[in-house]
């Protein structure tokens, strides 16, 4: 009987060395990566905390600049001198306020307690009630003028009456026309500043004013206040729209003619406004012509009927 030997496990070992190998080359693969990656970590934040304290010195080493300071310091002023302003202003209303309740009430134990007050409170108080009775005064007066109310004052002891009318726009008063009226043996109007082109003698042969004077003051009143408005109309359109320029206009401001152009297509427009109601501060009728060949014909013949060429 033959013995054999028994078979080698060389290939059994061989396989394993290679294995374990492997696994030292994995290991030290990646101890080496997370090595290097460590000392990229380490290096960028380093890096990034140079630049910081690079940032920083140059920011210290930068000189101040004492002109901007300076300026910043004067518009703080500028803005507490502004609230010191608005809170005085504030105060002055309120005690104006309190003043005007007193005065509208007409209390007396309520004056008292409030001039108290104000004598207390503030060092002008005696300015304070001017300025509140001022203020009284002008509210009544509006309402006065706003009921349709006028001044009357009589004249030549009880003989004649002089009636002042005052006009206004947008809350604005303007101009006020008187009218002497004799009462005595009839009523009639003997002078007044009324515009010769307010019809007052037609409006005074419509009215009833021999027993009601109201029925002449009523309408002419209509006919100042609207004339008082185109009047301001065409004031607004001559100073805030320069490049606007009125061809045409009359006395009364019932009739305005205006050239203007349009910005994008620079187109030359006429527009016409054309008051017919004279009791009233709106156009009736808006013409507009944007022909570029009507329009500078109409432009010529207007500056020659205004400076009376052929």
């Amino acid at each position: 009987m033959t013995l054999q030997p028994p078979k080698s496990n060389t290939s059994a070992t061989t396989s394993g060395c290679f294995h374990l190998k492997q696994r030292n080359v994995h290991y030290s693969t990646q101890h080496k990566y997370s090595q290097n990656m460590e000392v990229a970590t380490t290096k960028g934040v380093l890096s990034h905390l140079s630049r910081l304290e690079v940032q920083k010195r140059s920011l210290k080493s930068q000189p101040q600049q004492p002109g901007g300071v300076k300026a910043l310091r004067a518009t703080v002023e500028a803005l507490l001198t502004q609230r010191d302003q608005l809170r005085a202003e504030i105060q002055t209303h309120k005690n104006i306020k309190k003043l005007r309740v007193s005065m509208d009430k007409q209390c007396t134990n309520e004056e008292e307690e409030t001039e108290e007050g104000m004598d207390e409170d503030s060092e002008n108080s005696n300015l304070l009630r001017l300025m509140a009775r001022h203020t009284q005064l002008k509210d009544l007066l509006h309402a006065h003028n706003v009921v349709g109310g006028y001044n009357v004052v009589k004249t030549r002891q009880g003989k004649g009456v002089c009636v002042s009318v005052a006009t206004f726009y947008e809350g604005v008063y303007l101009n006020t026309y008187n009218l002497e009226i004799d009462v005595k043996p009839t009523v009639r109007i003997s002078r007044h500043n009324v515009p010769p082109f307010i019809p007052l003698n037609n409006l005074a042969e419509q009215s009833n004013m021999q027993t009601d004077l109201r029925t002449l003051l009523d309408p002419l009143s209509q006919h100042l206040n609207a004339f008082a408005g185109r009047q301001q109309q065409f004031k607004f359109v001559k100073e805030l729209h320069k490049s606007v320029e009125v061809m045409e206009s009359n006395v009364l401001c019932s009739l305005l003619v205006l050239k203007f152009t349009v910005p994008r297509e620079k187109t030359a427009v006429l527009c016409s406004l054309d008051y017919t109601d004279c009791t009233r501060s709106l156009p009736t009728r808006v013409h507009f012509e944007s022909d570029a060949w009507y329009v500078s014909t109409n432009v010529l013949n207007w500056m020659r009927a205004a400076t009376g060429s052929q």
